[in-house]
């Protein structure tokens, strides 16, 4: 299936496993994933490879076909809902400034700096990227994933963002108390 997707140049299907294993039993997919595109192969000498693949639209399941080694599936994408809501610029603006918030205590925790921090303008391409990317449990990328509804995104990315912020706050204030102690008793 990957060597067909390479050669054609075609997407294919992202989806979470809800229960069973992926390799060698019945797996039981979510009903929502993601299309995906290979960008960058490296093959190996035993012939694997590495991939880097790009998710890109949402997609839902509409019906599971068994008959290969793969699952496949006909699909249908779906599209994000309220993308022009009133305040939906607004909710983005407030999580664009918490996120940079939250990776600037993150950068400070670990000694780094960066000067500047280019994310994304527009609130869907936002939502998407920033779920795609924060450290998130799976299940929390697979409930911003099902969630079409811009406006619903960015105010669940503003609840984990905040929180995130309460807990990197905690340990960069307690990082410096400690800093300070420390050279006070030397």
């Amino acid at each position: 299936m990957i060597g067909r997707c390479i050669e054609e140049r075609a997407p294919f299907g992202v989806v979470l496993i809800k229960s069973g294993e992926e390799v060698g039993g019945e797996a039981e997919p979510h009903e929502v994933g993601c299309t995906a595109r290979v960008v960058q192969v490296q093959r190996l000498p035993d012939g694997k490879m590495n991939l880097l693949a790009y998710g890109d639209d949402r997609l839902r399941i509409a019906g599971l076909d068994r008959s290969e080694a793969y699952l496949q599936g006909d699909v249908e994408l779906l599209e994000s809902t309220d993308v022009d809501a009133s305040g939906v610029d607004d909710a983005a603006a407030r999580v664009s400034a918490l996120f940079g918030e939250q990776f600037r205590l993150v950068l400070a925790l670990t000694g780094q700096w960066m000067r500047e921090l280019d994310l994304p303008e527009e609130p869907d391409v936002l939502a998407d990227f920033l779920a795609g990317n924060l450290d998130l449990p799976v299940e929390e990328r697979q409930s911003l994933l099902e969630t079409l509804s811009v406006p619903a995104r960015l105010a669940r990315l503003t609840d984990l963002l905040g929180d995130r912020i309460r807990t990197l706050t905690e340990r960069w204030e307690e990082k410096r108390r400690s800093q300070f102690l420390g050279e006070r008793l030397n």
